[in-house]
């Protein structure tokens, strides 16, 4: 009677208190939303529980394949300590980003797991902090970059489909540089800001004193003179070369 005339407290989301939640597929873990033991409440996360997976399908061709590359030669170092990831300035922006993680699953081969991670895998900056972390010099920031390269030639269709709208953030980009042979930071920004659902912002007070004290300070006026860099006939062909071997490379591997 008691519990009855008492005000419900919210529940928490299922898992929601689980370090590395991301990692963990929703069917795997299990919890009641209500429920009572001896009269106390333990709805939600207090009744936890992770169901045990076993993992038999692993592709150990795959494994050879990462460490017979010159940045996967190390991979048979890693320990799991978990430095790369503490390190990653990838991973606060993309919980799913964790090298750490993917490196585990080169291991083992488990291609099952990370084509699950297709559409975050290829985040990698290059900021190199988890290499030079790392205290068993396995070069993380390489092992990403040759996991990038790998996952579009396994899983081709799913890099096709869950990376459209980054390629279209890609080819902003192209068109920038090749074009005006420079970021055009404004539109960067605007870009952006659609991206993420945002726009509205972009005519808010934040943004609005920010045009404001560019044009007070004469940024705006320098940026709208900007010219293409000397010679830039000559680097846009280098450049457009570049991209061509690029798309060379990248249609041989898949």
């Amino acid at each position: 009677m008691a519990l009855e005339n008492q005000e419900k407290r919210p529940v928490a989301e299922k898992g929601e208190h689980i370090i590395a939640r991301h990692l963990i597929e929703d069917d795997r873990i299990e919890e009641e939303k209500n429920l009572v033991i001896d009269g106390v409440d333990v709805s939600g996360r207090w009744n936890t529980f992770i169901l045990s997976r076993v993992d038999s399908d692993f592709d150990r061709s795959f494994f050879r394949e990462i460490k017979d590359t010159v940045v996967g030669s190390r991979i048979n170092r890693c320990w799991q300590c978990g430095m790369c990831t503490a390190s990653c300035t990838v991973t606060p922006l993309y919980r799913r980003f964790n090298p750490r993680a993917f490196i585990y699953m080169m291991q083992l081969g488990n291609l099952k797991e990370l084509k699950k991670y297709v559409d975050v895998a290829w985040r990698c900056v290059g900021c190199y902090k988890c290499s030079q972390r790392c205290p068993k010099q396995v070069n993380p920031a390489e092992m990403m970059e040759a996991l990038a390269l790998l996952i579009k030639k396994y899983f081709p269709e799913e890099v096709e489909s869950k990376l459209k709208v980054d390629e279209n953030v890609k080819k902003i980009y192209e068109d920038m540089i090749l074009g005006h042979g420079r970021l055009d930071l404004a539109k960067l920004h605007i870009s952006s800001m659609q991206k993420m659902g945002r726009t509205k912002e972009l005519i808010g007070k934040i943004e609005i004193d920010a045009i404001f004290k560019m044009v007070k300070d004469g940024r705006a006026f320098s940026v709208l003179r900007l010219s293409r860099p000397h010679n830039w006939r000559k680097s846009k062909e280098a450049m457009e070369n570049y991209l061509k071997n690029i798309k060379t490379i990248e249609q041989t591997t898949i």
